[in-house]
């Protein structure tokens, strides 16, 4: 009798990302393990405002394009997009939520490499300059 285990089984597949009122992530590097199919995303505002007044979400970007993704923030387009329009460059986003709420979005872990430098950031407008970090592929 023998026993083979995935390594999956042990890589940790989502993580727990808030902000609150202050324009600031409680992480500034999100770890995705690379054995991981799927990497889940639990975003929760703790603070009080509103989404409409200073929301937050989180988008995923390779870091070579991030200024051309911050460049593409619209208020017109409202906080169920992320205030983006939908564009190839952005991996995931979740919407722009205010406060005491939460939204999770689900990666395809299998299209990031390791070799790749990626951002996180909040595309309420204004906020990405503060509202940033790294996601690190292991």
């Amino acid at each position: 009798f023998s026993l083979i285990l995935s390594s999956n089984l042990f890589a940790a597949c989502s993580i727990e990302v808030s902000s609150s009122d202050n324009l600031r992530f409680n992480n500034n590097q999100l770890t995705i393990d690379s054995s991981c199919v799927e990497f889940k995303i639990n975003f929760k505002h703790n603070g009080e405002m509103a989404a409409k007044t200073a929301g937050h979400n989180v988008v995923i970007t390779e870091s070579r394009h991030f200024e051309s993704a911050v460049s593409k923030i619209d208020m017109s387009l409202g906080e169920s997009s992320g205030f983006l329009p939908n564009m190839e460059e952005v991996i995931a986003k979740t919407a722009i939520i205010g406060g005491g709420s939460q939204v999770s979005v689900t990666i395809d872990a299998t299209k990031l490499s390791k070799e790749v430098n990626y951002t996180f950031f909040c595309s309420f407008p204004g906020h990405y300059g503060a509202m940033k970090g790294i996601v690190k592929v292991i």
